[in-house]
């Protein structure tokens, strides 16, 4: 069976060495306990009607849950994330992504975590 559009994402981002000390994560966030854990979550968010033999459109949440009290590295992540998918749109097996929505404003959890929920568009038909 073929990936699903969010493992694309996850293997298209890790491939590219943005998610090297963070603990990858699919469908929801599942916290370890530890308060130097930064976190990537992949999921699906809607997108366009698919059908055989065109392209279609997938939207994808990646959230990124930064360690406890490490905002400034939390936001270095969410911006290298985002430069990243500016700088390679294409890919083989994505076809073209693209940020939607800019850089949201963060959610300050009750830990002293900040969470940013990023939003991506891929178009993608084989």
């Amino acid at each position: 069976m073929n990936p699903t559009m969010p493992e694309r994402v996850r293997n298209y981002l890790v491939d590219g060495g943005l998610l090297v000390d963070c603990v990858v994560q699919m469908l929801r966030w599942v916290d370890t306990a530890k308060k130097t854990d930064t976190f990537v979550v992949f999921r699906s968010n809607g997108g366009s009607n698919i059908r055989n033999d065109l392209g279609a459109e997938y939207y994808i949440l990646v959230d990124v849950v930064g360690a406890i009290n490490d905002d400034r590295k939390t936001d270095q992540l969410v911006n290298s994330i985002i430069d990243f998918v500016q700088q390679n749109p294409l890919s083989n097996c994505l076809g073209y992504i693209e940020n939607m929505g800019g850089t949201p404003a963060p959610i300050d959890t009750t830990e002293g975590r900040l969470v940013y929920r990023l939003l991506f568009r891929v178009v993608f038909g084989e």
